[in-house]
């Protein structure tokens, strides 16, 4: 929207760049956007929207400081991987003062990661987008292992072997049905799902996300919905555990690759709209075969099956007389 456009370039460069950062998350070069986000951080929880203020800082500060393109740094592509990485270690990891150096450190090394990839990836045409943060986050979750004064959280999965998950785990005809129970439940696992791709489990968290992309883009706020609704109707379909249903855990990774696929990087028209769909689903089996793969080391998927997917259907995309990127 024009007016948020205003406001943004009035704000303070600095500012400007660290709320860009955040806003970059849901691809949204947008000042305004970004605030939003965070103040429903902050709402969501004061830790995580101090984790990820400490984050976005640390990682566009290294950037600077390691001098990298300042067209990239302004447009806040060096901290949005900082913004994710430190919500996600104080989730996963156990709140100490001394985890606040482990999520600088590891801001740090998400901006030297992504200039690694970007560079490795440049002749493609493929974004790096969220693989920074996830490869980081991974390694500094293991490395706590190795560390006296770092130790795991109690949602970090404890290391295990795959398992069938219980018949009375799995989706009943209940969610199913129209009543007003059924309806919250919907609507609950619909907002937790977008509010979820920065660790919230909050629906006025999802709500206000939704309203930032929106003023950045109603396409990409009509595809952060659509992915999230996804990531609800699938997993029911597939028999999935339905508490991870119903906190959102299986919808926001659909929610990227739908706004990566839709409105992002292919040309925004009603085929690629099509193929976001497709491509939302496909993000869905992938996570849930991720998290079996990763389950014997112990570690969380974290948005690499919005990755993986976005990249298959990007390189794809080169092949396809079809698909056009977006200018």
């Amino acid at each position: 929207m024009d007016w948020s456009l205003s406001i943004d370039k009035a704000i303070p460069k600095p500012l400007r760049i660290i709320l860009r950062g955040v806003g970059q998350v849901f691809f949204c070069c947008n000042a305004v956007t970004g605030l939003i986000f965070l103040i429903a951080l902050y709402v969501g929880g004061i830790t995580a929207g101090l984790a990820a203020t400490v984050g976005v800082i640390s990682s566009t500060l290294a950037a600077y400081l390691l001098g990298f393109s300042e067209d990239d740094i302004e447009t806040g592509l060096y901290g949005f991987n900082g913004t994710l990485v430190g919500p996600c270690l104080f989730l996963f990891l156990e709140n100490t003062p001394q985890l606040w150096l482990f999520v600088v450190l590891a801001s740090i090394l998400s901006t030297v990661v992504l200039a690694a990839l970007m560079r490795i990836l440049q002749p493609y045409n493929i974004p790096a987008s969220t693989s920074p943060f996830v490869l980081t986050c991974w390694m500094f979750m293991i490395a706590v292992y190795s560390f006296d004064i770092f130790s795991r959280g109690p949602v970090l999965p404890v290391p295990s072997i795959p398992a069938e998950i219980a018949s009375a785990s799995a989706v009943s005809a209940e969610f199913a049905s129209f009543t007003q129970e059924t309806a919250m439940a919907w609507y609950t696992a619909i907002t937790k799902g977008v509010g979820e791709v920065m660790f919230a489990d909050s629906v006025i968290v999802g709500i206000l996300f939704l309203i930032g992309i929106a003023i950045t883009s109603l396409r990409g706020a009509m595809m952060a919905l659509s992915g999230a609704i996804i990531g609800v109707v699938v997993p029911i379909f597939l028999g999935a555990d339905k508490t991870l249903i119903e906190m959102g855990l299986y919808a926001f990774n659909p929610v990227l690759t739908m706004m990566a696929i839709g409105w992002v990087f292919l040309t925004p028209t009603a085929g690629t709209a099509l193929l976001a769909l497709l491509a939302g689903i496909l993000t869905i089996v992938c996570q849930a075969g991720l998290a079996n793969f990763l389950a014997p080391v112990g570690l969380p998927t974290l948005t690499f099956p919005f990755v993986l997917v976005m990249w298959m259907f990007l390189f794809a995309a080169s092949k396809s007389s079809y698909w056009g990127k977006a200018a």
